[in-house]
């Protein structure tokens, strides 16, 4: 079982690796509430959003790798107290991959790992686990939020409960009102919405994920019981995916 997350403090950093081919931007409002409590966010820019990248001529573990060298330079330049790593989508996927590359190398470079609604999978229209058709090595605190309303954007076989499969020791979350894209800010939320699906009200499941978030930085989420916003409806799945 995972250790307990440790509290944040005022030199914590958090590395966001955002959704395929989603803007750093659409993702401020989820954000907004580290940087009010003292977190620093870093979400950089892994590869170019071009044709090029569409076609898939990045791959998640490339994309996991140039993750794993920017830990490592801010480690160095920025000199955190801790850094936590964060993922959306596939960016859920890479940040999964680097925790796990970070272990297999004997690294301690992560106080803990964030994955939202993740996707697995290895092409556009993924249909089969890739990342966690082995079990994660990383031992690190771990919570996973999964959309109650994923929709085609993150199908079930390669989705949230998948990475909790391969995750035993994470605190596993379910947001029931949320969509897969419902976290997002401006034209990529409505173009998300479009494609994926969503709730009728968006906001209070954005609003409830940044709590989760926020939560299990402080370590209570393994404590905290129903909703954090009264109007979404979430449940903490039981036994072998709960810390």
């Amino acid at each position: 079982m995972a250790s307990a997350a440790p509290a944040p403090s005022s030199h914590d950093l958090l590395v966001f690796l955002p959704g395929f081919m989603i803007a750093p931007a659409a993702y401020t409002t989820l954000l907004a509430p580290l940087a009010d409590r003292g977190v620093d966010v870093l979400t950089p820019a892994l590869y170019r959003r071009s044709p090029a990248t569409m076609l898939g001529r990045v791959s998640c573990d490339q994309e996991a790798e140039a993750a794993a060298q920017r830990i490592s330079e801010v480690h160095t330049s920025r000199r955190p107290d801790r850094v936590w790593l964060a993922g959306h989508s596939r960016g859920g996927q890479a940040a999964w991959r680097c925790a796990n590359r970070f272990a297999e190398q004997g690294e301690d470079l992560l106080a803990g790992l964030i994955l939202i609604d993740p996707v697995d999978g290895s092409s556009r229209t993924p249909s089969a686990p890739d990342a966690t058709a082995r079990p994660a090595v990383f031992t690190i605190p771990t919570l996973i939020i999964g959309a109650g309303l994923g929709g085609r954007c993150a199908p079930t076989p390669v989705n949230h409960d998948q990475f909790a499969r391969a995750t035993p020791a994470a605190a596993h979350v379910v947001v029931e009102q949320l969509g897969h894209a419902d976290i997002l800010d401006g034209r990529s939320r409505a173009l998300g919405r479009r494609l994926c699906g969503g709730a009728e009200y968006p906001d209070p499941g954005r609003t409830t994920v940044s709590e989760l978030i926020t939560r299990f930085l402080r370590s209570d989420v393994a404590e905290t019981e129903p909703p954090l916003t009264a109007s979404v409806v979430w449940r903490r799945l039981p036994g072998p995916h709960s810390t």
